[in-house]
């Protein structure tokens, strides 16, 4: 009964979309995901992972194998090594990408059934519980439990909490995105400053950037970017203690603290540094100084907020020395930030067991040793990983050990399995007040509506 829903699901999908082409033909309506980053690149759909020991890796043997091709739903045009070294350990299986382009994947996934091509895995750009109401994903608990990769690799502690709805586990991280604080080494030289430590605080943070701000040269503490808000601020509540998690969630994720005193003065210490300190400019005052702030390749701010998609830009077109530092330390703890975008099992797939393998695959030591090179993190605990860190090219040069210390630090942002998720204005009313005229005294009601709004939205779910 559930693959006759989720396709007559997908076929109703299909026919809207095609009146809607029909009526609208000649238009060309692109939706873009990416947002402004540091390092002047698109910031990614996040995706995450996790390594394996070689002893425990499944057989590899062509033998009696029919050649298998895997239809894979991915924003990345980038993986295209991380397929041959599944297909060397696989050799009947090979990866075909299927680009987003844009396009919401559910589209993609109804048209591509619709066709009787059906694919195999995605990645997921909205909250897996839509996907799994509408019967898209597999719970992966039996093929884990099974998996001789997975059992063999030790995970972190709520490796797979933010993917687990309903007791099933709807999907594994792709790639884990980490988060730093990146810092131009030129900009403190200039005025007198050293590389801070790996354990300073939210208060080293600020007094460095009041003195990193020089107007007169164009030159500010921080970059005028919304990670700020995004990244800095809810991981600072948790550091003092004001919430359980990332964007102000409490512990079971079920409420928002957002509307918190603890929580409103952390909003109202960030503010600060536009409305008192001047070391971040508004979006207004940015734009009027030709947007050059916005940018931290430009040189001319002091600290950033980046992630692995912002490396290659800064290793090949950075004119000034660069480097990491972790989240500074806070009241009770330093945590870190990080992205695990999930990786599903389409239920619709034809090659099931192929394409769990696929989603193994991630957690072996070849597959997250090639991730570690473009800058993600382990996702797995394993000391021959965290040794690898020292022998990557990525972070020659670099300061290694705050790498090391953001992975170990790192909370994980949640959202894909919370009801109501894309409701929650958490991101939206935070820049408006930061960057722009926003009103703080509106965060109270927003969050008691929203609070009550996702507490009745769990209840109805099966």
């Amino acid at each position: 009964m559930k693959n006759k829903r989720a396709s007559a699901w997908l076929l109703s999908i299909v026919l809207v979309f095609t009146v809607i082409l029909s009526a609208c033909s000649g238009g060309n309506n692109e939706a873009g995901n990416g947002k402004e980053s540091a390092g002047g690149d698109a910031s990614p759909s996040p995706s995450a992972s996790a390594p394996a020991s070689e002893s425990a890796s499944q057989p590899a043997s062509e033998e009696n194998r029919e050649p298998v091709t895997l239809k894979f739903i991915s924003w990345k045009d980038s993986y295209n090594e991380l397929y041959a070294l599944f297909h060397e350990k696989y050799p009947w299986i090979t990866i075909e990408q299927i680009p987003v382009n844009g396009q919401p994947i559910m589209e993609i996934i109804a048209t591509l059934e619709a066709a009787g091509t059906p694919a195999d895995v995605t990645e997921i750009d909205q909250d897996l519980i839509s996907f799994d109401q509408n019967g898209l994903v597999d719970d992966l608990t039996p093929y884990i439990e099974k998996d001789l990769i997975l059992q063999d690799v030790t995970f972190p502690d709520g490796f797979f909490d933010t993917m687990t709805y309903n007791n099933k586990k709807l999907a594994v991280p792709m790639v884990d995105v980490p988060m730093w604080i990146l810092v131009n080494k030129d900009l403190l030289a200039k005025n007198g400053l050293e590389m801070p430590p790996n354990d300073w605080t939210y208060d080293d943070f600020r007094d460095i950037a009041k003195k990193l701000t020089n107007p007169d040269a164009g030159e500010y503490g921080l970059t005028t970017q919304p990670e700020f808000q995004m990244r800095l601020l809810s991981t600072k509540a948790i550091a003092d203690g004001h919430a359980a998690n990332l964007q102000y969630m409490n512990e079971d994720l079920t409420q928002s603290v957002m509307n918190s005193p603890d929580v409103i003065n952390d909003v109202k210490w960030l503010q600060e540094f536009v409305t008192k300190d001047g070391s971040l400019l508004s979006n207004a005052a940015a734009t009027e100084q030709g947007d050059v702030t916005r940018d931290f390749i430009n040189g001319k701010t002091g600290f950033a907020i980046g992630g692995d998609w912002v490396l290659p830009n800064l290793k090949k077109n950075a004119n000034f020395e660069w480097d990491v530092l972790p989240f500074p330390k806070g009241k009770v703890s330093q945590p870190g930030y990080t992205i695990y975008g999930p990786l599903a099992l389409l239920a619709g797939s034809k090659h099931k067991e192929e394409a769990f393998l696929w989603l193994s695959f991630q957690f072996t030591k070849e597959a997250q040793k090639w991730k570690i090179d473009q800058g993600a993190n382990a996702s797995v605990i394993d000391d021959e990983l965290t040794a690898y860190y020292e022998q990557t090219p990525m972070w020659q040069g670099k300061n290694i050990a705050a790498v090391q210390l953001a992975k170990e630090n790192a909370k994980i942002q949640p959202g894909v399995t919370i009801p109501g998720w894309g409701e929650y204005n958490w991101n939206n009313i935070m820049n408006d007040i930061i960057f722009g005229e926003g009103d703080i005294n509106e965060i109270i009601p927003q969050t008691e509506a929203w609070n009550k709004k996702t507490l009745e939205l769990r209840a109805t779910l099966k």
